[in-house]
């Protein structure tokens, strides 16, 4: 089977093409989680593979200037401090600089909750669990999280420490759009992400041909993404033309690359990590696993290469 045709767009200058008197474009908004309290919360239940999130956490928290909270729910109270410790499976050596607090309930309910209360501008979690055929899914407590989400959530999966504990910072971030004004929400987010950490930043466009928009003023594919020296050159214009304002707007330092591949999204999104090396994928998340967009989501988590960071859609009742 041949590759997929792959097309690299124009590399867009630091400020993207900000529209004319648009007073935003000139203007340099504070970064997402500003809008929340500086708190990065960890979930764990004393598995080995749950500890990778606050590996994570430890990664983020000085670039955010955030404290770790660790999180332990269960069906009754733990009794005392040393109990508790063992039961998230950390040494008391383990713990200086953090908080540890409990919670009782439903798991992803009880983690959601305590997110909200203290505003935390984000959740660490490992998904684990294994199906029947011996394929990583996402848990059904990440998966519950995920419903609730109140703020941004980094997700891991376990077979990732080695990468993590050879990777110094991250330098590369891919963010992959469907050409939906909802999914181009995390284009801002992305860029202010991307823009504290110096990161470079590259956007992948998966087009999939005679598949009808999802959303009003999407851009769809080209007609003929398999012979890109007809179509590209315009659509590549099209899209830096539609995208260039929110590119403008939080006018990134960082270099950012626009990309367009044809065939199955979540395969190519792999595929393009893999290759290009991403350090860190950011994808939007509208609150379910189901239609085709919380499919992609899925599969991408289940063999993500790099950790993810999933945006839920914005509510300012919540705060983010």
């Amino acid at each position: 089977m041949s590759e997929p045709p792959t097309q690299s767009g124009p590399e867009l200058p630091a400020g993207g093409q900000p529209e004319a008197g648009n007073p935003a474009a000139s203007e340099r908004r504070a970064p997402w989680w500003h809008d929340r309290a500086p708190l990065i919360l960890v979930p764990l239940d004393g598995s080995e593979g749950a500890k990778l999130a606050l590996a994570a956490a430890r990664r983020v928290a000085p670039l955010a200037n955030a404290s770790i909270q660790i999180l332990y729910v269960a069906d009754e109270p733990v009794a005392s401090a040393d109990e508790l410790l063992k039961r998230v499976g950390l040494q008391p050596s383990e713990t200086t600089g953090l908080v540890v607090e409990q919670a009782t309930g439903e798991p992803g309910q009880a983690i959601a909750d305590t997110a909200q209360r203290h505003q935390a501008s984000l959740i660490a979690m490992t998904i684990r669990g294994l199906s029947n055929s011996d394929q990583w899914q996402v848990s059904p407590v990440v998966e519950s999280v995920l419903n609730r989400a109140p703020c941004p959530l980094l997700l891991l999966r376990a077979e990732l420490a080695p990468w993590l504990a050879q990777r110094q910072r991250a330098q590369r971030v891919l963010l992959p759009l469907d050409g939906t004004p909802s999914a181009a929400a995390a284009i801002g987010p992305a860029l202010e992400l991307a823009d504290h950490i110096h990161a470079d930043v590259d956007i992948l466009n998966v087009a999939v041909q005679a598949e009808p928009p999802s959303e009003r003023g999407s851009l769809t594919a080209p007609q003929y993404i398999d012979q890109p020296h007809y179509e590209w050159p315009a659509w590549a214009q099209e899209f830096a033309s539609r995208f260039g304002t929110a590119l403008g707007q939080y006018r990134p330092s960082a270099k950012t690359r626009v990309f367009v591949r044809s065939g199955n999204a979540p395969e190519e999104i792999l595929r393009f990590a893999r290759e290009e090396q991403s350090d860190l994928i950011v994808l939007e998340w509208k609150g379910r696993f189901s239609p085709e967009p919380g499919k992609v989501i899925k599969q991408v988590l289940a063999d993500m290469p790099c950790p993810v960071l999933l945006l839920p859609e914005r509510d300012e009742s919540l705060g983010w």
